[in-house]
């Protein structure tokens, strides 16, 4: 797990704000264009927003939060690459993207799923001026592939606490990492995810493609579909291949499928959710006529 730079931001031991002060300020940020008021230290600001990451205010954690890192990493430069680093490091750890694993109707998925934004904020910073090596932005894959295999709280929106989303958030993520297309190391350019990386994460996609936990009802499939889409785009893995793993989601004889009412059900209607979604947005590219001729097939013979 990639937990490098979390000793350097003892981030637990500057917290001065309650959450409530903290939403004020926040507020105060987002009115002001998300300028940092005069005489405000910075750090202490994103160690809060660690701390209250996943809080069940969903205006501190949505609209807010999310936000000022977006706006900060993204677009105001605010923080430097070199303290990402050091976000990454808590957002990938134990007590963030880890935090509470396996459990399913807790509010812990709140702290893990919005970690996982991070990741993609960090990765928009990459892809305008590169901080991070292939071997880091690896490890980080590594990082969440891992965190995918464990996950099992796939709901979308809870009432009185905002959207939950593990599963859309990742997908971001999962977007991000393979599309990372800059590394420090390659002069500037270069593709940091290789052909098993790329295998890899179409692997995830299928186990989250593929869940009967639930039905996704909050375009979960469509965020699924765009990372994929990501995949096939790189053009690392060839038309061959990207079929042979669309044909392995036509799984009724493998361990998903348990004969069971009505989980069954729910995998059936995600998984011709996901084809769905990924065959119109590859239709719409125009480039892969092969690979629709074959999914075309695929959704006929599902049926209902």
């Amino acid at each position: 797990m990639w937990y490098t730079y979390a000793k350097y931001i003892l981030w637990e031991e500057i917290i001065m704000r309650t959450s409530e002060e903290l939403k004020q300020l926040l507020i105060e940020i987002r009115d002001n264009d998300y300028n940092v008021p005069d005489g405000t230290d910075v750090d202490s600001i994103i160690a809060d927003m660690l701390k209250f990451i996943g809080h069940t205010d969903a205006e501190l954690r949505d609209k807010l939060i999310e936000k000022t890192f977006m706006q900060w990493g993204e677009y105001k430069g605010i923080i430097s690459p070199e303290k990402m680093k050091e976000i990454l490091g808590v957002c990938l750890s134990n007590t963030h993207l880890f935090y509470g694993i396996g459990e399913n109707g807790t509010d812990s998925v709140f702290t893990r799923s919005f970690s996982s934004l991070v990741v993609s904020v960090a990765f928009c910073m990459q892809d305008e001026k590169p901080f991070l090596s292939a071997e880091e932005v690896n490890k980080i894959k590594e990082t969440v592939l891992h965190y995918i295999s464990l996950e099992k709280d796939y709901r979308g929106y809870v009432d009185g606490k905002g959207w939950a989303h593990a599963v859309a958030h990742i997908a971001d993520a999962l977007y991000n990492i393979v599309g990372c297309g800059k590394v420090i190391d390659i002069d500037g350019e270069g593709f940091s995810v290789g052909r098993n990386g790329m295998l890899e994460v179409l692997e995830a996609i299928k186990k989250l493609a593929c869940n009967k936990a639930l039905v996704y009802d909050a375009n979960d499939d469509e965020r699924l579909a765009d990372a994929t889409m990501v995949v096939i785009w790189r053009k690392l893995l060839t038309n061959s291949e990207i079929i042979a793993w669309l044909d392995s989601l036509n799984m009724k004889d493998s361990e998903y499928w348990k004969g069971t009412m009505p989980y069954d059900c729910y995998l059936h209607v995600n998984r011709k959710n996901f084809m769905r979604s990924l065959y119109f947005k590859l239709l719409a590219d125009g480039n892969y006529e092969e690979i629709c001729k074959f999914m075309l097939g695929f959704l006929v013979e599902s049926g209902d």
